[in-house]
């Protein structure tokens, strides 16, 4: 996704909680199949958002959490959060978007650690580290109804 923005391609990474190599001849197992869907439908809220689809230099990393067949199985279970990648430096490091009434995203780890289907989007720059404040805040609209607070 890095190497992408440095080009000007819009990305997104998307990693899951669930999985292992599949053979191709093997039947496609669930989890893939929601991750799939969820996937297609961050993409489709991120391009209906309208150009540019995120900010210039900024990519979003999403992590799914497990996904069986008696916890986290269909689409309608996830929740999305807007999250951080890596803990912020106290008096260091600048407030991230205000949003859920904090001033600090969570760590993606404790988004997808969470009870529940929760959906880490992290917004990243071209170092892999977290984006500021202001392009947190472009994805925050962009992504508008489709992101949850954490319990």
């Amino acid at each position: 996704a890095v190497e992408a923005i440095k080009t000007g391609i819009p990305a997104i990474a998307f990693s899951g909680g669930s999985g292992s190599q599949t053979a191709w001849t093997a039947p496609t197992p669930g989890y893939a199949i929601v991750y799939a869907q969820l996937a297609a439908n961050l993409t489709a809220t991120i391009l209906n958002s309208g150009k540019p689809y995120l900010p210039e230099g900024i990519w979003l990393n999403v992590n799914f959490p497990a996904s069986s067949s008696t916890s986290c199985s269909s689409v309608g279970e996830f929740k999305f959060v807007l999250s951080r990648i890596f803990p912020a430096i106290p008096f260091f490091e600048p407030d991230d978007v205000e949003t859920c009434g904090d001033d600090r995203l969570p760590l993606e780890r404790k988004v997808v650690g969470e009870d529940g289907c929760y959906v880490s989007i992290s917004v990243g720059d071209s170092n892999k580290l977290d984006a500021d404040a202001a392009a947190q805040e472009v994805v925050l609209k962009k992504l508008g109804g489709l992101l949850t607070c954490l319990p």
